[in-house]
Parts: C-alpha cells; structure tokens; sequence
C-alpha cells in the first residue's frame, strides 16, 4: 500500500499513526436479529467463538456512570440543563450547525460566557460543527474552531472529514467527537473515526439496538467513547444520509436547513394503484424517541453519554427531559455499583427530589397516534418494530390522550369525550385540547378547556371551548356538511382526543426550568481525641479532600461532651459551598467524652471546605496551541503535485444498474459499440449478482460491485460475499467498509476468506471508489479519502452544480479525475431502517414474519405534487425512496470536464430498455459534443417509470442558488 500522508503531517511535519490493531471477529452473533434479516446467511460472521464465556462475564466494569448531554438552542435552555442536572450540553454557533433553525450562540460574545457559566457548573461544553462544508467556506470554519479553542469548549461535533482534519491541524489539543451524521453503525466506522480524525468519541447512528450498541463497544478500544441519543424526534432516514429537503428545496439536512420532508403525508402506490389506507397518511413519520426505560441496559453496553434530541426545543422540554433521565441514570448507576460491589463515586444531587414521569414526558412533546402508541417508542432499541415504530395517523406533538368522540358532539352540545380512565387524566379549566380524525394535514377542532361537566352515568366528559372557536366549528361543520374541505365534521364519533397541554404540568416545568445548579455529593468525617485537635475531613466523590483542624486542642467535657447532633448542627449541610453531605457524618474516630467549642468545630469545615475547593477547581487551561492561515497552506500543499499534461482525457462514462435486466441491456450497447466505461452492480438481493457479473466480464468491461450504504454488527458476510465475487473495483459507501478494506491492505493485497466451515478462498481486495454517501463537500474531504485508499471518490449530492465545479478546481487538476460526478439519477432521497413494506403491506415487524412483501410489491410514494417515488429494499431489509424526477447535470457536463472530471456516471432506477438507451446514448453525445443538452432534457421528460408514469427531470440538488443562512431558516 502507497505512503499515506495526511493534512496534519503536511502542516505538522509527522504522520499518521498506523492504522489500530485489528478488530475482534470473535463475537457470537445475536441470532435473534440476524434471523431477521432477508438472507440470515449474509449476516453471520465466519468465525467462531474460541469458548463459549459470554463478553458480559469477561469485559471490564464500567468505570463511571454514563454523561446525560442536554440540547441547548439558548439562554433559557442552557439554565434548564444545568439546573436539572445535565453533566453535559450541546449547541450550535451562528453557522455550520445542523439546527439552523435554534437561537444558537455568538462565537465572539455569547460562547464565552456560556463556557464559563457551565464550567463553573461542572458542566461540559461541546460545540456542534456538524454540518458538510464547502471550499469557499474553510476559511470561515477555520477561524470558528479558533473561537472554540479560545472559549474553552471540551469538544467539537463534526460531520465533515474535512472539517475534522482542519481541525485536528488548528487546535490540536481540541477534543473531536464523530457526529451521527457519520452514519457510524459498526465497530469498523468507529475505528476509522478514531483513525483518520483521531475522534475521542463516536455518536452512533440512533438505528442501532441496545445489542448491536453493545457489540460496537465490545470491540473497541475501551479509550474510545460512545455515545447514543435517547430521546426526542427520530430521523426516519439514516442521518447524513437524507437528500429529500435538498431536492426539493434546496434545503440540505446535511447544511442544517432539514424541510422534514418526512412529517409530510404520502399515498402508497401498490403495484400501479394507490391503496387505502384509512387514516394512515404520513407513512415517513416515526414516533419520538424514548429510551428511559434501556438507560440500565445502555450502561451494561459502556455507553459513555446519553444525548437528549432538540435543540428546537423549550426550556419546558429541556428541563423535563433532563431531569428525567438524570434521575434514570443515577438510579442505575447506583443499581449497578450495588451489584458489582464497587464505590458509586461523585453524584449530583438536584436542588429538588421532584421526578418527571413518563407521561409528563408525552405531556410535554410526543407525537401520539392512539391509544396504545402514545408517540414515544423504544425506537430501535429493541431491534425492527416496524408496525409500531411508525404509526402514520399524525406527524406532529399531540400530548396525552384523553379518549373518543362520543355521539351527539356539536358546537352547541359540547364536545363529548367518552373514556375508562378519567380518573387519572386530571382534566382542569386551561388544559388544551385538540380532536384528532385522522386528517393532521387539515384544520382540526381545538382549544383551552373554557367549562368542563363531568357525566359519571355515561362515563364521559363534555368539553366547552371560547366562544371563538365555537363559532369557527359550526362554521366549519356546516361547510363540511355542504361538502366544503374534506367534508368530515370537525369531531366526527370515534375521533381520538388528545390533551396537548396542561396548566399543572406546564407549572411544573417553569418551576424546574429556574432550578439553580446542582450539588456534589461529600462525605464528611469528624475525629479527634483528648489532647489533640479536632479534625474534619470532606471528601468529595473523585476522592478529592480538604482536612480542617480546630484552632486548639479537645479537652474533657465540664458537663456533656460532643455528640452526634452537636457536631452535626456545627458542620451544618455544606450548604453554601458546591456539596451536600451524601450521609450522616462519620464519627467513628472521635473519642468518647471530648469537647471543644461549637466555633473550633466550624471553624475546621470552613478550613476543609476552602482546601477541597482549591483541590477542585477548575484552573483555566492553557490556550490550546493555536495555527493561523492553515486552510490557505493546506490547499497551496494539496496542489504541489498538480499534474502538467494539457492533453483532453476521454471521459469516463460508468452506468449504475440495479437489476439483472439493465445488465443485460447494458451488455447489449457495450457489445454494438457504445462507449460505457464501467457498469456498477447494485443489486437488491445477492441473487443474481455472479450471473451479472459474469455476463459483464464476457464484455470486457470494467466490473464494479456496490455495497450497501450502512452494515451493522455481525454484518460482515456481506463485503465477504462481494469479494468473492472478484470485481475490479468495489464501491464504497460507508467508512466502516473503507477502514475494514484498509485493514485488511488495501487494493492488490490478497486476504483469505472462509467460503464453509473448512474452506477458505484467497482474494484480491479490489480498488476502491468512495461513493456519495461519503459526503465528499470540499477538497480537504476529497483529498484526504484518496490518501486514505480510494482511488476515485463521489462528489456530494449537497453541491450544486457550481458547487461540483468549484470542488474540482480546488482539488487541483491531478484530483479533479478522481471526482467521480453523477450526471443523472434518481436521488435516494430517503435511506432508512424502517421498512414500509412490512408496516403496510403486512402485519409484521421484520422479515420472519412480513410475508417478504418486497419480493411482491412494486411501491411508490405518492407525494402532494402528485409525483411517484420508488420505494426499494435492499438485502437487509433497508428501504431506499427514489425522487419521482431524474435529477440531471446534462448542461454542467462541460463546465464540469472544463474544472477537470473525467467520471461520469449515470444511475438507472426502474427505466425500461428503450429508456435506457435513451438516456445512456444521451449522455455519451452531450460529452462527446454530439448532441445539445437540452435536446436530452427533452428526451428525459418522457421517460416512463415501472408503472408506465412520466416522472419528468430537473436539476434537483444541482440547482444553483444563494443558499440562505442560519436565522432566514424558517
């Protein structure tokens, strides 16, 4: 394998480490989730355990309780945080955040003061520069991560590698943790990260189980963090991973701008027709994260931190959350030191024992759906769910539900709400209420509680609103009566109601919102005897302690001598210092029948508590050694071995294929002549994919095999299947995949592969080519993957056509051919783990009990533009939605050869064989000159889908604009 140099060693002079020691394979396979996938045989490792001991008898103790990181969009929330016990926060600067759309902090003047509010806490800072960044735009980030290491924060977030990089050569002392947007799902990408960005923790993606989490961090360097939301909104694409905002509004998920284009409603397309589906509309929109109940199981796995989604938020929300999960934690880690026997360490004991329950939770944001799925779910915590990860009936906060419409209900009678557990749900004048029928897309009936009469004799209540929006529902009742809007009453019999709000909890949160910081727990211990002075000692929980003596020495008493509560009334609860006394005081070592004055006793705490205070406190650190103009010399260094042939290179034309047909089709062109320079199989299913292969080599054409986009714990036979299929490259789509090929010697080197229990096969890793799920943005990204191993790497599908051509020039000329761009696709707008098929074309929740609907069902999307989005499931049941529209760069084609791309690849869908003739030969003409670009588009306008429907093209993420700033996100 060539010299790898990275950024860092070109500004600092020294170079990377070698790649870590190689990951244990030795893990037993959870069958249960293994069993669940399409092709359980794909999934298994090849290797068996040497014993059968479990890793749970055989790791090490957890050595703290895990962090519980809080959102923080502002002021308000950041004091909510603190005050309910967060040992950690998160939040966003005025740019390059993946909230936009949160107050977030000035980098001069706010993050400063922030900092130092929450050190003085004892609470970490970390900075979320988690968005992809462009060339033009490193010299702004530069000076931003600058900022940071002035303000002292512990860490940065980053999404971007480039990003990553130019921060390790700025600060390098500046902690980096890997965001979720990484899309790390196995031990692999969490070494890579630790590898190429020297990250010190790992943000794993929320699509994980509580048993995958734990094989990631079985396999890791125990030096090497992770940590995993717990709760709030859940992304039903793999972050990092979703390009629906981007295509349809050039709003990019991955630039902080997301349009949640999954909370909108879709019509489900069954083989050419759209299927009824009642009241399910929003098929994309999974109930809120809530991992409460898995806080034990998390900490077992060595979860290293707990991070609360929603830096949206209020500080309601803040507050309940984090308190509600500090307790969770302190209750298990407690638990857990019982059982393991071991010291439980510092605690911080909250300045109120107030808890916040579950449905307080709900109460204050949860997208409930009915009355068994109350809109907050384990997730994937507990492996696939599909019928109840999402529901589909409501995208938005709906609260706790109440019950059922009963009969009779009108602007005149009340709203009658009939339910069984009244008795529990405290309905009270002031607490919002809103009718759910089914229809979130339209106006619904709502309000606060103006009266409110108890029926006990038909086990209902009945509801009077303002006299305003009484008179807005018979309005709207008498239109839908006429046929007006949907033409369904505003509270039809049966509809669910839902209590959106409430005054008492709402109180409640205000309350807590204002608590002030937390205490450290301390042990206090008084000793002493006749002769000598009275000692106090305080110890804090990190083992930290302060000695105090009395100014003289214990004598014998003249009347009674100091007891248990004299002394203690003396030393007092420590409560003007940063600690509370975690138990009695210890008086073991003071002697029978001593005394002392009461002003000697507190005048030894006040000599202990100032001793501990100067042990604990924080001293500022030192600047973190600081570079300056170190984008500028990166680039100038990137470009050294700029390449001096002027010479035109015949562009590379690479087709994507999806299925054994296209192949087929593709062979036939190859054959009669047509310049197609490589043929990438992206196959479903592993069905069919030799064959495929085969067919191609009969041509001679180069042969690329795609892997898939994300690959799990005990995912591994799926690289070893491709290998053994010998392709001369394979596509790389996540860093996992790229860190294992790495480690196994990259390109040319032979590995050997067990093929059955007792044969093995020698392989030959191919090249490598990054994909755009690697989220290439900038130069430094681009640069740094082809040091790394890759021999040509995808541009963005978050550039713009402008972007695309900007990334080539700075990449330099010899690079710029190793920047594959995607002329034309679909866009994979969504890539996710749940699976429409088996939530609405069966009754299961994963592939044993589903019915393999994939295998019979043609699906599309149908969104409110009335376009049709292919919907596919890959060989682990992963589902990919496809853009209605061909996204199409056909008039950047000669901007981009221009900037110096010689890869042009076009991915087929669903087209038919006259199509894709069409759309290849298209192509091919428009490099070649031979045809006027808009000529294709025309062409491409009548390309039909598998359904026979025009899906039409347009520029999609390549359109070009002024991409609008953090604060114009709306």
């Amino acid at each position: 394998m060539a010299y790898r140099k990275s950024l860092q060693s070109l500004l600092l002079t020294f170079s990377l480490a070698s790649i870590t020691s190689a990951l244990s394979t030795k893990n037993l396979p959870d069958s249960q989730l293994i069993d669940r996938r399409k092709s359980p045989a794909l999934w298994r490792e090849d290797l068996a355990p040497d014993d059968d001991v479990s890793r749970s008898s055989t790791r090490r103790l957890v050595q703290r309780a895990p962090e519980v990181m809080s959102p923080v969009g502002g002021w308000p929330q950041l004091q909510a945080a603190i005050g309910n016990g967060a040992d950690s926060i998160y939040l966003g600067l005025s740019a390059f955040s993946a909230r936009a759309r949160a107050a977030n902090f000035d980098p001069d003047e706010e993050l400063p003061e922030a900092v130092a509010i929450c050190h003085d806490a004892g609470v970490k800072v970390y900075v979320a520069l988690n968005t992809l960044i462009f060339d033009h735009e490193l010299e702004e980030v530069e000076e931003l991560i600058r900022a940071c290491a002035r303000a002292k924060v512990d860490a940065l977030i980053v999404q971007d590698l480039g990003l990553a990089k130019l921060a390790r050569a700025v600060a390098p002392n500046l902690e980096l943790h890997a965001s979720t947007q990484q899309t790390v799902t196995s031990a692999d990408g969490a070494a890579f990260c630790e590898d190429l960005l020297d990250s010190s923790r790992i943000v794993l993606g929320r699509e994980l189980s509580v048993a995958e989490i734990d094989n990631v961090s079985a396999n890791l360097d125990p030096d090497i963090e992770i940590e995993t939301f717990v709760h709030g909104a859940l992304c039903v694409s793999y972050s990092g991973q979703c390009f629906s905002s981007e295509f349809v509004g050039g709003r990019s998920a991955n630039r902080g701008q997301c349009a949640q284009a999954c909370r909108l409603p879709y019509g489900l397309i069954d083989n050419g027709e759209l299927k009824e589906l009642g009241d399910f509309s929003y098929l994309l929109s999974p109930q809120d994260l809530c991992g409460v109940d898995q806080v034990p199981q998390l900490l077992e796995s060595h979860v290293s931190c707990l991070k609360i989604e929603g830096r949206l938020k209020d500080a309601a929300y803040v507050s309940a959350t984090t308190r509600a999960y500090r307790n969770a934690v302190d209750d298990a880690w407690k638990k857990y030191c019982d059982k393991h026997n071991i010291p439980a360490g510092a605690m911080r004991q909250l300045d109120s024992r107030e808890t916040v329950s579950r449905e307080e939770l709900a109460q204050i944001f949860s997208r409930g759906q009915d009355e068994q799925n109350n809109g907050l779910s384990p997730g994937f915590f507990e492996g696939s769910a599909h019928q109840r990860l999402v529901r589909g009936r409501s995208p938005r906060h709906r609260g706790v539900h109440v019950g059922r419409v009963g009969e009779g209900s009108s602007s005149k009678t009340g709203l009658i709400v009939q339910s069984d557990h009244f008795d529990r749900l405290d309905l009270k004048l002031g607490d919002g209420i809103v009718v759910d029928r089914g229809l979130a897309q339209e106006e619904e009936l709502g309000g606060a509680i103006y009266d409110i009469r108890h029926d006990h004799n038909n086990d209902c209540v009945i509801l009077h609103f303002s006299k305003d929006v009484e008179r807005k529902w018979k309005k709207l009742d008498d239109g839908a009566r006429k046929g007006f809007g949907s033409g369904t009453e505003l509270a039809p019999e049966g509809a669910h109601v839902w209590k959106t709000s409430d005054a008492k909890v709402d109180k409640k949160m205000k309350r807590l919102s204002e608590s002030g910081a937390p205490r450290n727990t301390a042990r206090v211990s008084v000793s002493g005897s006749i002769g000598s002075p009275l000692k106090v000692e305080i110890m804090d929980g990190k083992g930290n302690m302060g000695i105090g003596v009395s100014p003289g020495e214990l004598a014998l008493p003249e009347k009674g001598g100091l007891n248990v509560k004299s002394v203690k009334k003396a030393i007092g609860t420590l409560g003007n210092t940063q600690w509370t006394i975690e138990e009695g005081i210890d008086m073991d070592d003071l002697g029978d029948n001593v005394w002392c004055p009461v002003s000697w006793i507190k005048e030894a705490r006040r000599q202990a508590v100032l001793e501990l205070e100067a042990q604990t406190e924080t001293e500022d650190a030192p600047l973190s050694e600081l570079h300056f103009d170190v984008t500028s010399s990166l680039m100038k260094k990137m470009k050294l071995e700029e390449s001096s042939e002027d010479e035109a290179m015949i562009p590379r034309v690479v087709v994507l294929a999806r299925n054994y047909g296209q192949v087929e089709s593709l062979c036939t062109m190859i054959e009669n002549g047509v310049g197609i320079s490589e043929v990438i199989v992206d196959f479903l299913e592993v069905d069919g994919m030799e064959k495929a292969v085969s067919r191609l080599r009969e041509t001679r054409v180069r042969t690329v095999v795609a892997s898939p986009r994300v690959i799990k714990p005990n995912e591994s036979g799926i690289w070893r299947t491709l290998l053994r299929l010998e392709p001369d490259a394979l596509l790389v789509r996540s860093t996992g995949l790229l860190y294992r090929m790495m480690k196994l010697g990259g390109p040319g080197a032979q590995a050997s592969i067990k093929t059955t229990e007792d044969e093995e096969q020698l392989v030959t890793i191919p090249e490598l080519i990054g994909d755009f799920s690697l989220n290439v943005a900038n130069a430094l990204t681009a640069w740094e993957l082809l040091q790394y191993g890759c021999s040509r790497v995808t541009a963005s599908y978050d550039l713009s056509a402008n972007g695309i051509t900007e990334l080539l020039k700075s990449v330099g000329s010899k690079n710029a051919g190793n920047v594959e761009v995607v002329a034309h696709t679909h866009l994979p707008i969504f890539h996710t783990e749940h699976c429409v098929f088996a939530r609405f074309l069966s009754n299961g929740d994963s592939y044993l009990d589903c019915g393999h609907a994939c295998t019979r069902h043609n699906v599309h999307l149908r969104d409110q533009g009335g376009a049709d989005n292919l919907v596919l499931a890959d060989m682990g049941c992963r589902n990919t939605v496809f853009s209605a529209q061909a996204q199409s760069g056909a008039h950047s084609l000669s901007d981009w050869r221009s900037a110096g791309a010689n890869s042009f690849r076009i991915e087929l869908v669903d087209e038919s064989d006259k199509d894709i003739q069409t759309i290849v030969q298209g192509y091919i003409d428009v490099l070649n000159g031979e045809l006027r670009p808009n000529m294709l588009w025309e062409e491409l306008e009548d390309v039909r889908d598998s359904n026979g429907r025009k899906g039409g093209v347009s520029f999609g993420s390549l359109r070009n604009g002024v991409e609008r700033r953090a604060g114009e996100i709306v």
